[in-house]
Protein backbone atom coordinates (compact mmCIF):
# COMPACT_ATOMS: atom_id res chain seq x y z
CA UNK A 1 0.00 0.00 0.00
CA UNK A 2 1.30 3.43 -0.94
CA UNK A 3 1.12 6.11 1.74
CA UNK A 4 1.38 9.87 1.35
CA UNK A 5 2.20 12.76 3.62
CA UNK A 6 1.31 16.30 2.63
CA UNK A 7 4.06 18.86 2.99
CA UNK A 8 3.77 22.61 3.09
CA UNK A 9 5.15 24.13 -0.09
CA UNK A 10 7.27 27.22 -0.54
CA UNK A 11 4.26 29.49 -1.10
CA UNK A 12 2.54 28.31 2.09
CA UNK A 13 0.13 25.98 0.33
CA UNK A 14 0.09 22.24 -0.19
CA UNK A 15 1.89 21.99 -3.46
CA UNK A 16 3.49 18.61 -2.99
CA UNK A 17 2.52 15.22 -1.67
CA UNK A 18 5.52 13.24 -0.55
CA UNK A 19 5.51 9.47 -0.60
CA UNK A 20 6.35 8.44 2.95
CA UNK A 21 8.51 5.55 1.80
CA UNK A 22 10.38 7.58 -0.74
CA UNK A 23 11.70 11.06 -1.39
CA UNK A 24 9.44 11.63 -4.37
CA UNK A 25 7.63 14.98 -4.48
CA UNK A 26 4.41 15.16 -6.44
CA UNK A 27 3.13 18.51 -7.71
CA UNK A 28 -0.63 18.88 -7.21
CA UNK A 29 -1.28 19.39 -10.90
CA UNK A 30 -4.00 17.58 -12.88
CA UNK A 31 -1.61 17.14 -15.82
CA UNK A 32 0.93 15.25 -13.68
CA UNK A 33 0.63 11.46 -13.92
CA UNK A 34 1.88 10.97 -10.34
CA UNK A 35 -0.84 13.33 -9.09
CA UNK A 36 -3.44 11.33 -11.03
CA UNK A 37 -2.13 8.16 -9.37
CA UNK A 38 -2.31 9.90 -5.97
CA UNK A 39 -5.98 10.71 -6.56
CA UNK A 40 -6.68 7.17 -7.77
CA UNK A 41 -4.93 5.73 -4.69
CA UNK A 42 -7.11 7.91 -2.44
CA UNK A 43 -10.18 6.74 -4.34
CA UNK A 44 -9.36 3.04 -4.16
CA UNK A 45 -7.53 2.80 -0.82
CA UNK A 46 -9.29 5.54 1.13
CA UNK A 47 -8.15 8.58 3.04
CA UNK A 48 -6.27 6.47 5.60
CA UNK A 49 -3.23 6.45 3.28
CA UNK A 50 -2.86 10.23 3.68
CA UNK A 51 -1.47 12.18 6.63
CA UNK A 52 -1.26 15.92 7.12
CA UNK A 53 -0.17 18.10 10.04
CA UNK A 54 -0.72 21.58 8.57
CA UNK A 55 -3.82 22.99 6.87
CA UNK A 56 -1.69 25.74 5.25
CA UNK A 57 -4.01 28.65 4.44
CA UNK A 58 -7.07 26.71 5.65
CA UNK A 59 -8.78 26.66 2.27
CA UNK A 60 -9.90 23.39 0.66
CA UNK A 61 -7.43 22.54 -2.09
CA UNK A 62 -6.33 19.85 -4.55
CA UNK A 63 -4.29 18.08 -1.88
CA UNK A 64 -7.51 16.65 -0.37
CA UNK A 65 -6.45 17.49 3.23
CA UNK A 66 -9.97 18.76 3.87
CA UNK A 67 -11.38 15.21 3.81
CA UNK A 68 -9.14 13.87 6.54
CA UNK A 69 -10.71 13.03 9.89
CA UNK A 70 -8.47 15.61 11.60
CA UNK A 71 -9.22 18.48 9.17
CA UNK A 72 -11.39 20.47 11.59
CA UNK A 73 -8.82 19.99 14.33
CA UNK A 74 -6.05 21.24 12.02
CA UNK A 75 -8.08 24.42 11.41
CA UNK A 76 -8.83 24.88 15.10
CA UNK A 77 -5.20 24.36 16.08
CA UNK A 78 -3.92 26.88 13.54
CA UNK A 79 -6.70 29.50 13.55
CA UNK A 80 -8.24 29.00 17.01
CA UNK A 81 -8.06 32.66 18.07
CA UNK A 82 -8.30 34.10 14.55
CA UNK A 83 -11.66 35.70 13.63
CA UNK A 84 -11.45 33.94 10.26
CA UNK A 85 -11.79 30.48 11.87
CA UNK A 86 -15.59 30.49 11.51
CA UNK A 87 -15.42 31.28 7.79
CA UNK A 88 -12.71 28.67 7.19
CA UNK A 89 -14.68 26.03 9.09
CA UNK A 90 -17.84 26.87 7.14
CA UNK A 91 -15.96 26.61 3.81
CA UNK A 92 -14.57 23.23 4.89
CA UNK A 93 -18.01 21.90 5.87
CA UNK A 94 -19.61 23.24 2.69
CA UNK A 95 -16.94 21.63 0.54
CA UNK A 96 -17.42 18.28 2.27
CA UNK A 97 -21.21 18.45 2.00
CA UNK A 98 -21.17 19.27 -1.72
CA UNK A 99 -18.74 16.42 -2.48
CA UNK A 100 -20.81 14.03 -0.39
CA UNK A 101 -24.01 15.02 -2.20
CA UNK A 102 -22.31 14.72 -5.59
CA UNK A 103 -20.78 11.32 -4.68
CA UNK A 104 -17.24 12.49 -5.42
CA UNK A 105 -14.07 11.06 -3.88
CA UNK A 106 -13.83 10.31 -0.98
CA UNK A 107 -17.62 10.22 -0.55
CA UNK A 108 -18.61 7.90 -3.37
CA UNK A 109 -20.06 5.33 -1.00
CA UNK A 110 -23.18 6.32 0.93
CA UNK A 111 -21.64 4.57 3.95
CA UNK A 112 -18.95 7.27 4.01
CA UNK A 113 -21.08 10.16 2.72
CA UNK A 114 -24.07 9.53 4.99
CA UNK A 115 -22.45 10.72 8.22
CA UNK A 116 -21.15 13.86 6.47
CA UNK A 117 -24.61 14.66 5.09
CA UNK A 118 -26.35 13.85 8.38
CA UNK A 119 -24.07 16.05 10.50
CA UNK A 120 -24.11 19.04 8.15
CA UNK A 121 -25.95 22.05 9.53
CA UNK A 122 -29.37 22.90 8.11
CA UNK A 123 -28.03 26.29 7.07
CA UNK A 124 -25.51 24.66 4.70
CA UNK A 125 -28.11 22.15 3.48
CA UNK A 126 -30.48 25.02 2.67
CA UNK A 127 -27.74 26.89 0.81
CA UNK A 128 -27.16 23.85 -1.42
CA UNK A 129 -30.76 22.65 -1.67
CA UNK A 130 -30.44 22.74 -5.48
CA UNK A 131 -28.21 19.64 -5.31
CA UNK A 132 -30.07 16.41 -6.09
CA UNK A 133 -30.66 14.08 -3.15
CA UNK A 134 -28.43 11.03 -2.87
CA UNK A 135 -30.06 7.65 -2.70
Amino acid sequence: MTTYKLQKGIKGTHNVAVLKDDVTSIPLDEANTDYKKYLEDLKTQGMSILTCTDCCDGAPDKSMWQYLDNAEQLLTDKYGSDPSLHDKMTALREDRYVRAMEAKTPYESMKVAGPVIDTTSQEIKDKYRHLPMRR
